[in-house]
């Protein structure tokens, strides 16, 4: 089997509805994410021939996710996430909020990640989502 890595950083603040501890305050972390393509097999012909894909279409896609998540305050997609996002939309600042239907959990987001780039047609092996320089969490399916 090969495997191709990329990665990306990117800054974003969160939420997490209904925790109680030092992170229950909107808080933001540097994400980096860390991302593995597969194939059992090579291009056999074509510009991509002896490649699994090519690097530059796997940055594209992964600078589409950047540009989703980076320097955004996302918040889950229920009662307490629609208070807090109505609160500072009435702020002058013109606050990004992005709403998501899962509280947002580096497990969570990396599913969610995961999901994203399979649906831009990347045969995608592993999502690894760094919350803070040690702490990440792994998804992938079988």
């Amino acid at each position: 089997m090969f495997i191709l890595k990329n990665e990306i950083q990117f800054d974003m603040a969160h939420y997490l509805s209904g925790y109680k501890g030092k992170c229950a305050n909107i808080h933001g972390h540097r994400y980096r994410l860390i991302v593995k393509i597969m194939s059992e097999t090579l291009h056999q012909e074509g510009q991509l021939r002896g490649m699994v894909d090519d690097f530059g279409n796997i940055k594209k896609v992964l600078k589409e996710i950047e540009d989703f998540f980076d320097h955004k305050l996302i918040l889950e997609d229920n009662e307490e996430g629609r208070i807090i996002g109505k609160s500072l939309s009435q702020m002058p600042n013109n606050f990004k909020i992005i709403y998501v239907p899962y509280r947002t959990t580096a497990e969570e987001m990396s599913r969610h990640i995961f999901n994203m780039l399979k649906e831009r047609g990347l045969k995608v092996y592993e999502v690894e989502l760094f919350e803070t320089p040690s702490n990440s969490c792994i998804y992938k399916e079988d």
